[in-house]
């Protein structure tokens, strides 16, 4: 019986995970499907095990480099910009920083985002998963916990659950990042947020 559950378990994990693969192919949001030709997709790359459970640890004083990814097949006549968080009872500024990578501390916008530009112009911009890092960086402060996402965590719903979007047809359902009238970036529910412990 037990090894029927498992054969069950593992055939449905197997489905959602190509499921969720399926949605990046070039034919679900290439240059060959006009409906969502300017719809990218901004992500950890470490996807781990799909359940937002990544971590990674970081001692006082070093920086960590986390690196994400930006997807996009091809070239556009503009440029994006996706938008990542940080979320924590520690403080920014005196027990960590968001860095660049020349290690100039960067601040947050007025909506707490920090925000990331993806070179989409140019005939050298054809990488379909293009990759850049961001950088923290422990200050001799307090210990403790810092979550970095891909979404605000202000917004929640009612349960202070992640608001999500209405989904899409191949099943995978997407957080919204950065919309507007050019283009949309998304992320993804299995991938939007790792935890930083400071030791």
């Amino acid at each position: 019986m037990n090894k029927i559950v498992s054969k069950i378990v593992c055939a449905w994990c197997i489905m959602m995970v190509g499921m969720s693969f399926t949605a990046c192919n070039d034919d679900a949001w290439g240059n060959d499907n006009p409906e969502t030709q300017n719809v990218f997709y901004f992500g950890f790359q470490d996807w781990g095990r799909l359940d937002n459970k990544l971590a990674y640890t970081v001692a006082q004083g070093q920086t960590l480099d986390i690196p994400v990814q930006f997807w996009c097949a091809g070239s556009r006549a503009f440029d994006a910009e996706s938008f990542y968080y940080v979320d924590s009872n520690l403080t920014l500024g005196a027990d960590y920083q968001i860095v660049d990578a020349n290690g100039t501390s960067l601040q947050p916008n007025a909506n707490g985002a920090f925000s990331m530009k993806w070179q989409l112009t140019g005939i050298d911009a054809t990488d379909n998963h293009r990759v850049q890092s961001i950088y923290f960086k422990a200050l001799n402060g307090a210990k403790g916990d810092v979550t970095v996402t891909t979404f605000d965590p202000k917004d929640v719903d009612a349960d202070d659950k992640v608001r999500i979007s209405n989904g899409s047809a191949d099943g995978v359902i997407y957080t919204p990042n950065n919309i507007n009238n050019q283009y949309e970036v998304h992320c993804f529910t299995q991938n939007y947020k790792v935890k930083v412990t400071i030791q």
